[in-house]
């Protein structure tokens, strides 16, 4: 079956309009979530971390990191691995193969809280990352 250049052009145009909302979010708010150079860590405090990640204030939706990911709900069996691994979240909508814990928290922040990024230099990343890296910790992956 041949298709005529209308087809084509109305198949063009609809794989555009799908593929440009990730293609904006990976340029725009998707560059907020990475590291910046010359980026180190700090140490955080893993029991204001726990506040925070229950905290609606983050976000200017009413989401917290709870919302998602309450009794370690939603994390994928790669949530067991170091970081920096694959995460399905960043992968489809920001195009990385491989992110920090940090920056997946950005990206949570950006995309699902509809926020703006915590500072890099802040007490607040640093908390929520060292209360994550706990319940990284005590997560056990489903069976398959």
């Amino acid at each position: 079956m041949v298709m005529n250049k209308i087809t084509l052009s109305l198949l063009a145009a609809l794989a555009t309009s799908v593929a440009l909302p990730n293609v904006a979010l990976a340029g725009n708010e998707g560059a907020s979530t990475l590291r910046p150079a010359g980026y180190k860590p700090l140490v955080g405090d893993p029991v204001l971390g726990e506040k925070l990640f229950n905290d609606t204030k983050l976000s200017t939706n009413g989401m917290s990191c709870a919302s998602c990911h309450a009794n370690h709900g939603s994390y994928s069996n790669t949530f067991v691995k170091p970081y920096p691994h694959t995460v399905a979240m960043a992968r489809d909508q920001l195009g990385r193969k491989k992110v920090y814990l940090d920056e997946m928290i950005q990206a949570c922040m950006v995309m699902p809280m509809a926020a703006k990024p915590l500072p890099w230099d802040s007490q607040e990343l640093a908390a929520l990352v060292a209360y994550i890296e706990q319940q990284q910790k005590t997560f056990k992956p489903a069976k398959r």
